[in-house]
């Protein structure tokens, strides 16, 4: 069935119901005509499900992410949501004006100017010459493509093709802005600028955003929900940070193991003895971690310089995450580590057993409890809620496999930072020169 719009619940600018988009796969190319021609309408071509059974909503100004591996149909999916394909099952509606991202160059007339492509895209978009010489100046600046802008887009660079494209999406006030992975061509200063312009649209109007990126992380921050796609059927849908996880659970589980000779390892451990594991804490954990029957983290928290187990936590102060954990088989290679991050699922420490001190795999023994302690000053952090999440691998640096990742095991807050304005305070030193003289220190 076709796209159909205006009729639908007003509150979502997005619904898909049950879609599917099947291509018949043909042989050969002469197939096809046999088929058409067979009088009994013989079949020759095998089906294939690019989306098979896709369903999910979207709310009016939700920014809405969609993640999953190259040949997911993800493509495919925006092209039905933008009437470009049409699905071969289900009913899409669309409520509101799309401008979509999804191609560069996509609507552009390759011959014209990129001046003359801007008004180009506002005819099709159903804006008059007059709408769109109002709109103008502002999307010049933000390309900011300088004198390229009066010559033919065929000429232009890929970086180039993605200023000017992005720059008419969003000047146009589309009520549902689609993004695929066109902006990953920019360079990092136009792509910081996309991403801010992304936060002005979420605060100040009520665009839908429809967001594809392989930048997890970015998916993470910048959607409130996301869908994860693999090989054409709905995985999981839900909080952008849960469904991102899962994902990268599920690419972690894939990774295969690649040693290498030469890494040394660990030259002190000490005796740990069982009564010193059941004083601490048990572990708890989201359902979406990864687990092993093979190695249990028993216990994770965070001491104080005096031992004492702490969940608020001073900046510039030093602290100890603790980790212990049973191993029933031999890792030659361990390593063992924990991330902190955000509520939004921004890392902001990533310390493990090959990038931190030592820079060594742990010899973990068969049927062991094992006790590691990463000592460090925690960082100028914004004053917040923080996630720890402890995880135990096997590799080193050419490759990895992961046994067991806990999501959510604990939480600390970030305390008494007076300067709470960004993510990280780095508390420069100012100093202040007038006439050659400093004035302030």
């Amino acid at each position: 069935m076709a796209v159909k719009e205006r009729d639908r619940d007003k509150n979502f600018s997005i619904i898909v119901n049950n879609i599917s988009k099947i291509y018949n796969l043909y042989e050969k190319p002469s197939d096809r005509l046999k088929e058409v021609m067979s009088p009994r309408h013989k079949c020759r071509h095998n089906e294939h499900y690019a989306l098979k059974d896709i369903s999910f909503q979207v709310a009016r100004g939700e920014t809405f992410g969609i993640v999953g591996p190259n040949g997911a149909g993800k493509s495919t999916l925006l092209k039905l949501l933008t009437g470009v394909a049409t699905p071969s099952k289900g009913l899409i509606q669309v409520d509101g004006k799309i401008a979509a991202l999804l191609e560069l160059g996509a609507g552009f007339n390759r011959e014209y100017t990129g001046l003359e492509n801007i008004y180009l895209n506002g005819t099709m978009m159903g804006f008059t010459r007059k709408e769109m010489e109002q709109r103008v100046k502002g999307i010049l600046e933000f390309a900011d493509i300088g004198e390229f802008i009066n010559q033919p887009v065929k000429t232009y660079s890929s970086g180039m093709f993605a200023r000017l494209a992005f720059s008419v999406a969003i000047y146009v006030e589309p009520e549902i802005l689609i993004v695929d992975e066109a902006l990953s061509v920019g360079d990092v200063f136009f792509q910081n600028k996309c991403y801010r312009k992304f936060r002005d649209l979420r605060r100040d109007s009520n665009t839908t955003i429809i967001f594809v990126s392989h930048d997890i992380e970015t998916v993470k921050q910048l959607c409130s929900r996301a869908l994860w796609i693999e090989y054409g059927i709905q995985q999981m849908i839900g909080n952008s940070v849960e469904v991102c996880n899962a994902y990268t659970n599920s690419i972690l589980k894939k990774n295969g193991i690649q040693k290498r000779e030469g890494r040394k390892e660990l030259e002190k451990t000490y005796p740990l003895k069982e009564y010193d594991v059941q004083k601490f804490p048990p572990v708890s954990y989201a359902k979406e971690s990864i687990l092993s029957k093979d190695i249990q983290i028993l216990s994770c928290f965070v001491e104080n310089s005096s031992h004492e187990i702490v969940v608020e936590c001073e900046i510039l102060k030093e602290y100890t995450v603790v980790i212990i954990f049973q191993s029933k088989i031999d890792i030659p290679q361990g390593i063992v580590g924990f991330v902190l991050e955000t509520v939004k699922g921004l890392w902001v420490v990533n310390c493990n057993s090959m990038i931190c001190d030592n820079k060594a795999n742990i010899p973990i023994k068969a049927n062991s409890i094992n006790k590691v302690e990463f000592t460090f000053v925690m960082p100028p952090l914004m004053n917040g809620d923080y996630i720890l999440g402890p995880a135990i691998s096997e590799g080193d640096m050419g490759g990895f496999h992961v046994h067991t990742w806990l999501y959510n095991v604990g939480k600390i807050k970030i305390t008494k930072n007076p300067n709470n304005s960004a993510l990280i305070d780095v508390n420069a030193k100012i100093q202040i020169y007038q006439s050659g003289d400093i004035v302030k220190e």
